[in-house]
C-alpha cells in the first residue's frame, strides 16, 4: 500500500502539494510552530521540484505575452499625466499650499494672544498644575494598592490570620 501511495504522489503532485498544504495549515491552527529546521526541508523539497522557480518563469513567460507589465506603467503615466493636467488646470497644488499657510499664521497668532493674555496663561498654568498633581496621586495610589496586594497575598501564604490591617494612602 506504501507504493501505491508512492505512485499516486508522483503521478499526482499537485495532490501532494494540497495535501501539504493542508497539514501545515492544521498544524499552525492547532498552535505549533515552524522551527528552522521545517523551513530548511521546505527549501530542500522546493529546490528538488524546482517549484519557485518554474512559477515565477512562467509569470514572466505570461506577462510577455499579455505585456502586463507595459499595460500598468503607460496606465500609471496616463493616470499621472492627468492629475497633473488637472492640478495644473485647478490649481490645487498652490490653493492648497496657501489655505495651510493661512492657517498656520491663525494659529500662530492666536497662540501669540493666548500667551499674552494673563488670565488665560494663569488658568492654563493652573490646570496643568492641578493635572499633574491628579497624575502623581494616582502613581501614588497605584503603588500603595500593590504593596497592599502583595503584603496580603504574603499573610495567606504564610498562614497567618487576617487582621484588620488597613494602609494609609499618602
Amino acid at each position: 500500500m506504501e507504493s501505491d501511495e508512492r505512485t499516486e504522489s508522483r503521478v499526482g503532485g499537485d495532490n501532494v502539494v494540497h495535501k501539504a498544504e493542508d497539514v501545515v495549515n492544521t498544524m499552525l491552527a492547532r498552535g505549533f510552530t515552524l522551527g528552522k529546521d521545517v523551513v530548511v526541508k521546505a527549501k530542500a523539497f522546493d529546490d528538488k521540484l524546482d517549484f519557485t522557480s518554474t512559477v515565477g518563469a512562467k509569470a514572466v513567460s505570461i506577462d510577455k505575452k499579455i505585456g502586463m507589465s507595459e499595460k500598468f506603467t503607460m496606465g500609471t503615466s496616463v493616470v499621472n499625466g492627468k492629475v497633473k493636467e488637472m492640478d495644473q488646470k485647478f490649481q490645487v497644488s498652490d490653493k492648497t499650499k496657501s489655505v495651510l499657510s493661512a492657517a498656520e499664521q491663525t494659529v500662530g497668532s492666536a497662540r501669540l494672544a493666548i500667551m499674552k493674555n494673563w488670565c488665560v496663561f494663569t488658568s492654563a498654568s493652573w490646570v496643568t498644575s492641578v493635572f499633574s498633581k491628579v497624575a502623581k496621586a494616582t502613581t501614588n495610589i497605584d503603588i500603595v494598592t500593590k504593596e497592599k496586594m502583595s503584603s496580603e497575598e504574603q499573610q495567606k501564604g504564610s498562614g497567618s490570620p487576617r487582621g484588620n490591617s488597613y494602609t494609609r494612602i499618602r
